[in-house]
């Protein structure tokens, strides 16, 4: 169904969200990139939050937003500490059949309802990190310590474009 063209000047411009639970290791990293960016000099139109582990939730931080920027820890089965940037058309490609997030509900499936409900942004992208170590600690794995800011810089640079 397209959308009322002046609804979409109403829409707030591009959203961040770092996924994650700091209290299991490497799976706090959308978090921790999230804390980055926020001290970082953003773009008027750009807010970047930090939402733990939302489960379905997350999908209603999409409403009203042209572009939503997702950074969680992804397991794709690569080296620890390697990540990658996906389209939201790309994790549901990807998935099939399998949650590419590490919580409850995965991102495949929040994008399939967001989309079922017309809170699909215009442009959904995914930032994933490959984790090493999900234990019981609130530190990061070394592999994923040393790429946090170098994914904190791919997104600072995207939402500067």
């Amino acid at each position: 169904m397209p959308q009322d063209p002046l609804s979409s000047l109403n829409q707030k411009k591009t959203l961040v969200i770092g996924v994650g639970n700091i209290l299991k290791g490497d799976d706090g990293l959308g978090v921790r990139i999230a804390e980055i960016l926020s001290q970082k000099k953003i773009p008027p139109g750009v807010k970047v939050e930090e939402a733990g582990t939302p489960g379905i939730d997350l999908l209603y931080s999409f409403e009203g937003w042209q572009k939503v920027i997702i950074v969680d820890a992804v397991q794709m089965g690569e080296k620890p500490g390697s990540w990658k940037r996906f389209s939201g058309q790309d994790v549901r490609l990807i998935a099939s059949g399998r949650g590419l997030s590490l919580h409850e509900t995965d991102i495949p499936s929040v994008l399939e309802l967001a989309q079922a409900l017309n809170l699909l942004p215009n442009e959904m992208i995914i930032y994933g990190v490959e984790p090493q170590d999900l234990s019981n600690v609130e530190k990061l794995s070394p592999p994923v310590e040393a790429i946090i800011n170098v994914v904190a810089d791919q997104i600072l640079s995207e939402i500067w474009k």
